[in-house]
């Protein structure tokens, strides 16, 4: 049995919603801007807005995900119904997306502290965000 740990939830929303804001990152890898949202609750949650080059599964871009932490991704993925490959966007995190019961859930494997995920830096030049910063 997988043990999950709630990590964050994922929102799609309008391009205008986000796009004047400095701290959108853009990844041209999936035509997908982002951005963290902040909140009294500190529930991490990323709102996404898709370009039309996106070449994410659609459920991905019109419905909410709810990501989790699991020890073991490759176990965790077994039987599953995949809309995400598994991938490692930046160093230490690797993650895929499943569809559970008709919703797209977020699975995440990482060695990286929460400060270093929702930081400024870790996605600089990575595989998500290879330009290095906020568009």
């Amino acid at each position: 049995m997988t043990t999950l740990k709630f990590h964050h939830i994922g929102r799609p929303v309008s391009l205008a919603t986000i796009a004047d804001n400095p701290a959108t990152k853009y990844s041209s890898l999936f035509d997908m801007y982002s951005l963290d949202q902040q909140n009294d609750l500190t529930i991490p949650i990323e709102l996404h807005a898709f370009g039309p080059n996106c070449s994410l599964d659609p459920l991905i871009q019109e419905q909410p995900h709810v990501a989790f932490t699991v020890d073991d991704i490759e176990t965790a993925l077994q039987g599953q119904e995949i809309i995400m490959s598994l991938y490692e966007p930046f160093k230490g995190y690797r993650c895929a997306m499943v569809l559970e019961n008709g919703q797209p859930v977020e699975l995440i494997e990482t060695s990286l502290s929460e400060r270093e995920i929702w930081g400024d830096g870790i996605f600089r030049n990575s595989v998500l965000y290879p330009d290095g910063d906020q568009r």
